[in-house]
């Protein structure tokens, strides 16, 4: 899986590059993406990571994948949701620096929860973001419901009816992310670890650990309390052919 690492300086920028699929994940992809944000924090010199896609932020779960899965049973099901995608969340609140997701293009579903699991969301003037699961008629198993219930109590109804495109300035309005009006959302959060940096690698390290301590806990609960009705969900009759239609649309 093309993800690349490039670091410069205190800055190490995480980048999903295969946008003829706009960065859909399977759950080889998720082992990767948790492997590369490791290995981009291994470095004590970095003070901060910034997530980002090229073309697309993340359109979520590979929903063609998920289809040829159906064949599969459910606690295998389960083991590969567990590991290979609340991996990538659980990956993301373990990491020792400050994170910034860069949202250039869309963000949707699991790309989304990525996004919201990340410290900051900065979301350029091509970037929006969708929940995406309720349109599968399946639950946010990556965190997007206790991240956005943190974040904005109550908006998680809005975005279930109608599942509407969150631009930045919406995204801004509902306090969920920060708009970016000049230049990417990449370069501004480039800019932001750099600037964090000046205060020094140790003390972020304490306010990461301060921030996220309740956030560990509550998500390592509400990750396994998801798992049972999302793998019923992910075998009801119909959802293959919800995820055909998404797939089309």
């Amino acid at each position: 899986m093309p993800v690349r690492i490039d670091a410069e300086g205190p800055v190490a920028t995480v980048i999903l590059d295969w946008p003829e699929q706009r960065n859909a994940l399977d759950p080889a992809n998720g082992d990767e993406l948790q492997a590369a944000l490791r290995q981009a924090t291994a470095d004590d010199a970095i003070c901060g990571v910034v997530l980002t896609g090229e073309g697309a932020f993340c359109a979520g779960g590979n929903l063609k994948g998920a289809q040829e899965r159906a064949t599969m049973g459910p606690e295998e099901r389960r083991a590969m949701i567990t590991a290979s995608y609340q991996g990538i969340i659980r990956t993301l609140l373990e990491l020792p620096v400050p994170t910034v997701a860069a949202i250039d293009g869309p963000a949707v579903g699991m790309g989304f929860d990525i996004a919201l699991a990340c410290d900051s969301r900065l979301v350029g003037e091509g970037g929006w973001c969708r929940q995406g699961w309720g349109r599968l008629g399946l639950l946010s198993s990556t965190g997007g419901i206790l991240s956005l219930g943190r974040l904005s109590p109550a908006v998680l109804w809005q975005l279930l009816e109608g599942q509407p495109k969150l631009d930045g300035p919406t995204m801004e309005r509902l306090g969920l992310g920060e708009a970016v009006t000049e230049g990417t959302a990449r370069a501004r959060a480039q800019q932001r670890v750099a600037t964090l940096s000046e205060i020094g690698r140790p003390a972020l390290q304490g306010y990461v650990e301060l921030d996220r301590a309740a956030r560990r806990q509550q998500m390592d609960v509400h990750l396994e309390a998801v798992l049972d009705t999302q793998t019923r969900l992910l075998y009801r009759p119909g959802f293959n052919d919800r995820a055909a239609g998404a797939l089309n649309s």
